[in-house]
């Protein structure tokens, strides 16, 4: 269901809008305790410039994205008269599950959970991680997000830093309620319903989250919690709801009727009205005795253990934030009479990983780089260095393995070197990565269709500052003597795209849907496999558009103002790829055709 990749999370779209009302009970009248046993009231604040209490969680998947952050705004702050504390409001949070959790994320400031659901009472808290600056007398000065980072970028506005510089040279806060980016928060006395509600876990839900949302939400897969048992439902119930409302989760970006695809995982009216009835009814149990068992996954691996696994040398990266392009190149040699059939990309470190492709080298030009640099792998920025002659496959966010139904697989030499090229995004401290890939291999056989890489773009890309309906386009022409097959299809765009959309026009003039993405996320790119392969006629023009939002209106654009945007290799640059695998008649092996590199 979910990816929050940066969130991780995902985090895609969650901007969620924060009630604030304050409790009868007043915050100036409680008391607390940190982790360290000392006792806190109100009366040891009154000469502070202004106090911040922000709200956590040890399972919220937003939170360790703003840990730096935070302690760079305590560091920051603390020294001109701002107190600092870190709440743990949760019923279902221990001593020892928040001292682990705070250590881990590295915080600075003073954290609470003896106190700490009184404090989010008396603050209105709705979500985590959420953000409280009150004055000396007890008053909210501001409630809101951290800042407006939603993903795993930059984002344009730093609303907290602003309050509290605000709040210490003694001006007003201009913005003093914003949205709020995470989790909803699930305090200890909140009513639910009686277990006789009509819609229970057992008999309606379980059955939807275990064949929509369980596969991606289980342990050391993407999603950033489990949805295997009652219990992991009814702790993530509210966002569940919100999500699946909203139609966010499952994840599943393509327009009906422009393309049928066979791993479409939209949720239908009628599942997404009973998840509605069940959270509203208090998300009860029923008969936990007759729901259907939770599916069973390989660990590790999403298809299984592979046949062959290669695995890049462990990379270190400097503690510089930025971009930073690494390939890493591993000899491959396949049994006799083996076909790829499935890839499994897994990023050793999604936090950093922007992207990672697998292309296929016989020329030997990528090992003589990689034997150049003393670094595990070589540096190239703008270009792999060599010619391919296959791509394999990428892994971006929201992307689950590739699979080929036979008799479609990817025929390659027994011999090649692997190059695994893998972007970086780093976010300013010194971190580890060790990607993997796992090949599926089948026996060859003569009726083996081999797939091809179609790979349609537009490097012309010139996006003026404020533009906020920038539109791109690209064509290829299919041979003029055969039909091709379209099996699978991929949009690759950046961070202020907005859709795109693929059409193939006949000969005769017939138009045949590929593709169409409207609310185009970063943060969750996916391959779309067909039904059928769709028969593309002899001389069939493919066409793509994409269209992009650089105005100060697109909350996913990084600049604040905008700048002018062009194409690039970098996260803040853009780009419009369109990735379509395809079958040949012709060919005898797979290779890329490389239509716009």
């Amino acid at each position: 269901m979910m990816r929050w990749t940066l969130a991780t999370m995902l985090l895609s779209g969650l901007l969620l809008w924060a009630g604030y009302q304050s409790e009868t009970v007043p915050l100036t009248t409680l008391q607390w305790r940190d982790l360290n046993g000392k006792s806190w009231q109100w009366q040891a604040l009154e000469s502070k410039k202004a106090v911040v209490f922000v709200t956590l969680s040890s399972r919220c998947p937003a939170v360790p994205r703003y840990a730096p952050r935070l302690n760079a705004l305590y560091k920051t702050f603390q020294a001109r008269g701002v107190a600092f504390f870190g709440i743990y409001p949760e019923a279902d949070e221990t001593d020892e599950s928040v001292r682990e959790h705070a250590q881990r994320m590295g915080f600075q400031f003073p954290v609470v959970r003896e106190g700490a659901g009184a404090l989010a009472k008396a603050l209105g808290a709705t979500h985590v991680p959420q953000a409280f600056v009150l004055n000396g007398q007890g008053q909210t000065l501001y409630s809101g997000a951290i800042d407006s980072v939603t993903k795993r970028e930059v984002g344009q506005n730093a609303y907290l830093r602003d309050a509290l510089n605000a709040v210490v040279n003694g001006k007003r806060v201009a913005m003093a309620r914003t949205p709020v980016v995470g989790c909803f928060l699930t305090l200890k006395d909140e009513a639910v319903a009686a277990e006789s509600a009509p819609v229970t876990f057992a008999e309606h839900i379980a059955p939807i989250l275990y064949t929509k949302c369980t596969p991606c939400h289980r342990p050391g897969d993407i999603g950033p919690f489990p949805l295997e048992t009652y219990n992991d439902a009814k702790r993530w119930a509210k966002e569940i709801q919100y999500y699946t409302g909203r139609r966010l989760m499952p994840p599943w970006k393509a327009v009906p009727g422009y393309g049928e695809f066979k791993n479409a995982t939209a949720l239908s009216e009628e599942e997404i009205r009973l998840i509605a009835r069940w959270v509203d009814s208090g998300a009860p149990a029923g008969d936990l005795s007759k729901a259907p068992r939770p599916p069973k996954f390989e660990k590790g691996w999403f298809l299984g253990e592979p046949d062959l696994i290669v695995e890049a040398p462990e990379y270190e990266l400097d503690g510089t934030g930025g971009d930073e392009y690494r390939y890493f190149v591993i000899p491959v040699e396949l049994p006799e009479n083996k076909v790829i059939v499935a890839i499994d990309i897994q990023p050793g470190n999604r936090e950093v990983v922007h992207h990672a492709n697998m292309f296929v080298d016989v020329s030997g030009q990528a090992r003589r780089q990689d034997e150049a640099d003393p670094k595990p792998g070589y540096a190239n920025f703008g270009g792999t260095g060599f010619i391919p002659l296959m791509m394999l496959g990428g892994w971006v966010p929201g992307q689950r393995p590739i699979k080929l139904d036979e008799p479609f697989a990817v025929v390659l030499p027994r011999k090649f070197d692997l190059v695994m090229q893998v972007h970086y995004f780093k976010r300013g401290k010194r971190e580890k990565d060790r990607t993997r890939v796992g090949l599926y291999l089948a026996d060859y056989k003569p009726e083996h269709k081999p797939v091809q890489l179609l790979v349609l773009g537009n490097r012309n890309i010139r996006i003026p500052a404020g533009e906020s309906n920038y539109r791109i386009r690209a064509q290829w022409k299919t041979p003029s003597d055969r039909p091709i097959y379209a099996v699978a299809i991929l949009a690759h765009m950046h961070l202020i795209a907005r859709g795109c959309e693929v059409k193939a026009r006949t000969p005769d003039g017939r138009v045949i849907p590929l593709l169409r993405i409207e609310d185009y996320d970063f943060n969750w790119q996916q391959t779309y496999y067909y039904k059928e392969p769709v028969e593309l006629p002899p001389g069939t023009v493919i066409e793509a558009e994409g269209w992009y939002d650089n105005s100060s209106r697109n909350p996913n654009n990084p600049s604040n103002p905008p700048r002018e945007v062009r194409y690039g290799e970098g996260t803040y640059d853009e780009m419009f790829y369109i990735f379509i695998g395809v079958h040949d008649p012709k060919a005898k092996s797979s290779y890329l055709i490389p239509a716009s590199l």
